[in-house]
């Protein structure tokens, strides 16, 4: 029972991420290209007070001073901070959003 547990997180994660054409992984379905030729997370992004591009319309800054897309983060294991409320590893061992 604990294998298909295991086998099934793992697959879930797989899932909530998406690789896009610069080789970075994003939370989401989509990848969408910014101005400065990143990728973000989903349909939509913002520019951050740091000039940096979030995910979706909305942006937060993190304890650590970084930018998240959302209203509201997490950190991830590492240390890191993503938008939302719930995060995943990707395949390359960064963490990305839901």
């Amino acid at each position: 029972m604990k294998k298909i547990l295991l086998l099934s997180a793992f697959f879930t994660m797989i899932n909530a991420q998406i690789l896009c054409p610069d080789g970075t992984y994003v939370g989401g379905d989509d990848c969408t290209l910014t101005p400065d030729g990143s990728y973000v997370g989903g349909n939509d992004y913002s520019m951050a007070p740091d000039g940096s591009y979030v995910g979706g319309n909305d942006y937060s800054m993190a304890p650590d001073g970084s930018y998240v897309g959302g209203n509201d983060y997490s950190m991830a294991p590492d240390g890191s901070y993503v938008g939302g409320n719930d995060y995943s590893m990707a395949p390359d061992g960064t963490y990305t959003e839901e």
